[in-house]
């Protein structure tokens, strides 16, 4: 935990204990005077960016419990203050805490309004805090710190009356469940005839009255004492308590007890009765700060600062987290690399083994991949005259008078040839891609000299051709007879064709693209 400076002010003596890993290490008592004024001067001039806190045990104080209308935001906030300043118009260190909400049917909001009355008690020794710029973080009453007492010292009764020796007289604070609910600081013995014990017994009979005129307990309803004795002098008092009062609940807590429970060491609990407080204060600071905002500045910035060096300090350790990842596994990537390396070298001397014992081949690896590369080309891309062949023959069904002589057939970019006899024509380039073409060289049977009627089966075989499903194009590339216009007119109608022949023909035919 983070050093504090605590500091009680009582109208006697101030009381500094200095907080360290969860408990009080030292502490030193301070006369209310000049001297003693100089000596806590000397004492916190070692001290620097420590946060202060402040309690104040004096009779100088105010408690109000009081119901105010239900409210929100900033119509609650300005009811609050307009209800302090109406309280405590003059006074700066003034508090209101909320306690929850009234069991009635208008479930009124019920409060509890505090202030330390004279500000002048703890004036110079503030002033001499803030001179050394040690961020104060509160300014606290003593009897509000009490409440800590019932979790510390594991009390279970509802209604506690919390009694301790201090040096300016009896301190006598009444707790119901819980919660604070009156404190009183009595002169003790000063001034009477008697003995202690039996001055600190009517204290806490005087007390019960009041609570009972107060409406705050009745004088029937079970209470139970709780004896601080930080000096191991309320023996009696407790032994007198329970003679007297039987019905009452008495609990005395020793010195020996008090530091078991509140781990404090017994020699700090002999200095002052203040020195529990403080270390209650230690623990937990209570809600009802009285400082304004004007004596608190230094610690918001304080708390600022440990927060940016909190949030610096998680980013600095995720920082080196990550790198130490980062480096595991930078580690990790390279025995990996490393292995697959021993792993690559021993299936290569493995593979390098095995291929000593393979058969001379007879040329080179690579020639044999593209060797074996051609091959699969040429499967892939290999085509037989099967639907060329279909075409024809499903055209030659229908034409008996159509005789053929022969058939050329391509499979490539461009077309077959149309020959080389008299009168050929090339056929017309594929437009692009590979496909099938050919030639069919025919001719008609019987042939008795009438052109016109061999032209006219000529062009019904090219036209059956032509509309083949598979057929891309058919067109006739030779004729028996030249029909062109711009030739000369030869022969005679008696023979039968060049030499003596048939009437010959040549169609070329160019098949659709497979599916």
């Amino acid at each position: 935990m983070a050093e504090k400076l605590l500091i009680c002010v009582a109208a006697e003596q101030v009381t500094a204990a200095r907080w360290r890993r969860g408990h009080i290490d030292e502490c030193r008592l301070f006369r209310n005077d000049a001297a003693g004024f100089a000596a806590f001067e000397k004492y916190i001039s070692p001290f620097s960016g420590v946060p202060v806190y402040l309690m104040a045990d004096a009779v100088e104080e105010d408690y109000r419990f009081e119901t105010l209308p239900h409210a929100f935001g900033s119509d609650r906030s300005e009811m609050v203050r307009r209800k302090l300043r109406q309280h405590y118009r003059s006074i700066p260190y003034v508090n209101a805490s909320f306690l929850g909400r009234d069991a009635g049917r208008r479930r009124d909001d019920r409060y509890l309004f505090s202030a330390l009355t004279n500000p002048d008690l703890i004036a110079a020794w503030l002033q001499a805090i803030m001179a050394r710029e040690l961020p104060v973080a509160g300014v606290f009453m003593l009897p509000m710190v009490s409440t800590a007492l019932v979790s510390a010292l594991r009390l279970k009764a509802p209604n506690l009356l919390v009694v301790s020796q201090h040096a300016g007289g009896l301190r006598l604070t009444f707790l119901r469940e819980r919660q604070f609910r009156l404190s009183r600081l009595t002169r003790g013995d000063a001034g009477r005839g008697g003995s202690p014990e039996r001055v600190i017994a009517e204290e806490i009979s005087n007390t019960r009255i009041y609570l009972h005129a107060l409406r705050a307990a009745r004088l029937d309803e079970p209470l139970a004492i709780v004896l601080l004795d930080h000096n191991d002098q309320l023996a009696n008092v407790a032994a007198d308590i329970a003679r007297d009062s039987p019905s009452l609940d008495c609990r005395h807590f020793t010195r020996r007890e008090l530091s078991a429970r509140l781990h404090v060491a017994e020699p700090l609990l002999a200095v002052s009765a203040e020195v529990m407080y403080l270390q209650l204060l230690g623990w937990r600071a209570p809600s009802a700060n009285l400082a304004p905002p004007n004596v608190t500045g230094g610690f918001g910035r304080y708390q600022q600062r440990r927060a940016i060096y909190a949030a610096a300090g998680l980013g600095a350790l995720f920082a080196i987290s990550w790198s130490g990842v980062n480096l595991w596994q930078t580690a990790l990537l390279h025995s990996e690399r490393e292995a697959a390396a021993r792993q690559t070298a021993q299936l290569r001397a493995a593979y390098q083994e095995i291929t000593r014992q393979f058969p001379a081949t007879p040329t080179s690896a690579a020639n044999l991949k593209r060797a074996v590369d051609i091959a699969q080309q040429l499967a892939k891309n290999g085509r037989t005259p099967e639907r060329f062949m279909h075409a024809v023959s499903e055209a030659l069904e229908a034409m008996p008078g159509v005789a053929v002589r022969g058939v050329t057939w391509k499979y490539g970019t461009g077309d077959v040839e149309a020959g080389t006899s008299r009168g050929a024509q090339e056929a017309a380039p594929a437009p692009g891609g590979r496909r099938e073409s050919g030639i069919i060289e025919a001719e008609i049977r019987p042939f008795r000299g009438d052109y016109r009627a061999a032209i006219a089966q000529i062009n019904g075989f090219a036209q059956r051709l032509a509309a083949h499903p598979a057929v891309a194009e058919a067109r006739i590339v030779k004729l028996p007879l030249n029909i062109d216009p711009k030739l000369p007119l030869s022969g005679n109608t008696v023979d039968k064709g060049e030499h003596g022949e048939g009437a010959d023909f040549r169609v070329a035919v160019v098949l659709k693209s497979a599916p």
